[in-house]
């Protein structure tokens, strides 16, 4: 049985448990509260709401949170999400209307502003050159350069070399520089925005020397009786050039062309040599191989003529004399000499009695088909042809009336040859229609034709 004391105990020990269990479910109910935030506060320092850009220039965007608990941002262009900064740069590339949105949120709410910013195109241009203001390249390359349009539409090119307009497309690779000089460029591109222009200069280097030849073969074989004449064409590095053609170490000219009539077979070296003002030297070599093939008759430096030449037709006639012109392709010291006075119509007979070679000479003209004769006409004006048989053929190629020693070939038609019991006469005073010349004067028909190196072929 619980005493008076007892009970007192036991109230006062319930008491205490019930204080105790209050209290902690006074604890336990605090924590499951929910945190209490507070909502975000922005302000926009954004001077207006529609905002004007062009396409390449950066834009600033800025909002300022001023308070709120645990404030997450974010910047939304056309609903993209493209920051997560309370301020931004950003660059739109393309023209147009664009949406941009800023946001601000937290568990007590969300801030939201939205812009509009039109963006405009610009005309920005760049040359492929960039800012050189001079280009160098080699003379027969084609300037090459580029517009490179960065922003804007439409634009139009016009491209100029030395204000000469030569192109109307972005790229301009259409002109050659020929010559070794400056040439001016300018570029000008346009559109509704704008004009954009730029001046540059290419300095085309002249090449190194470099010659072709009118023959490339090495070795060149030839007939003797014929002229051989080589032509070197300087294509680059022309700049003060020098020429020579030394033949067997001999120099026979200074000038682009070779030219040498080979009187009889043999071999022969040929060598060019060029340099020019920068001091770039060429050189080139040949084998000449010269082959006889027929009889020539070239002896008249003994100052005899031969009884197979029938001198005496005209006055006065066909003479010994010395040569006229020794600085081309003949440099005999004598020759023939046909000089006819008078002032009536005459061809000018120089006859050939092959008769009388056949005995005298041994030499049979009917092996032969064709003969040449080295002649200078000086400035007359005559076209010789030979006679035959009583047939008059004219020279394979009419003369060049250039005032110095030539070749003239008479060929017999195919299958034909020289008759040994008829003469050939050469008949030096035609005019272009096969006819006698009639009258004379000093100046272009003054009858003189000298003749040398008569070559008889196959």
């Amino acid at each position: 049985m619980i005493n008076n004391e007892g009970m007192k105990h036991i109230i006062q020990y319930s008491i205490l448990a019930l204080a105790i269990a209050a209290a902690m479910w006074s604890c336990n109910n605090e924590e499951a509260q929910p945190v209490q935030y507070k909502a975000p506060e922005v302000n926009f320092t954004m001077a207006s709401d529609v905002i004007a850009a062009q396409v390449g220039e950066p834009v600033s965007f800025s909002a300022s949170v001023v308070s709120g608990d645990k404030v997450s941002v974010g910047w939304y262009i056309n609903d993209v999400l493209v920051s997560g900064s309370q301020t931004f740069d950003y660059v739109f590339d393309q023209p147009g209307t664009y949406t941009v949105r800023f946001e601000a949120h937290n568990g007590a709410g969300t801030v939201s502003h939205t812009y509009t910013v039109n963006v405009s195109d610009v005309l920005s241009i760049r040359l492929s050159v960039g800012d050189s203001t001079t280009v160098t390249r080699l003379q027969l390359e084609y300037i090459m350069v580029a517009a490179i349009v960065e922003h804007g539409s439409d634009v139009v090119h016009e491209w100029s070399v030395d204000n000469v307009v030569l192109g109307d497309e972005a790229f301009f690779g259409t002109y050659q520089m020929k010559e070794a000089r400056t040439y001016a460029v300018h570029y000008r591109g346009s559109n509704t925005l704008g004009v954009y222009e730029k001046d540059f200069q290419v300095v085309a280097q002249e090449r190194p020397l470099e010659v072709s030849f009118s023959i490339t073969d090495e070795i060149i074989a030839i007939l003797a009786g014929r002229t051989l004449t080589i032509t070197a064409n300087p294509l680059f590095g022309t700049t003060g050039l020098q020429q020579k053609w030394y033949l067997d170490d001999v120099l026979v000219s200074e000038t682009a062309e070779f030219s040498n009539y080979f009187v009889s077979g043999g071999e022969f070296q040929l060598r060019y040599e060029a340099e020019n003002a920068k001091g770039e030297k060429f050189s080139r070599n040949w084998k000449i191989t010269v082959t006889s093939t027929g009889r020539l008759f070239d002896d008249f430096e003994t100052g005899a003529i031969g009884s197979w030449f029938n001198t005496g037709e005209n006055q006065p006639g066909i003479e010994i004399v010395e040569n006229p012109d020794k600085t081309g392709i003949n440099t005999s010291d004598y020759c023939l000499r046909d000089k006819v006075y008078g002032s009536g119509g005459t061809s000018g007979y120089f006859t050939m009695k092959c008769p009388v070679m056949l005995s005298a000479k041994e030499f049979d003209v009917s092996e032969y088909s064709g003969i040449r004769f080295m002649v200078h006409i000086g400035n007359n004006k005559y076209y010789p042809r030979i006679d035959h048989g009583g047939t008059k053929y004219p020279s394979v190629t009419p003369p060049k009336f250039n005032n110095s020693w030539e070749v003239l070939e008479y060929r017999l038609p195919e299958g034909k040859t020289f008759d040994n019991t008829k003469n050939i006469v050469f008949r030096m005073l035609y005019t272009e229609a096969g006819s006698n010349i009639s009258g004379s004067d000093e100046a272009t028909n003054n009858r003189t034709v000298y003749i040398d190196n008569i070559e008889f072929f196959k």
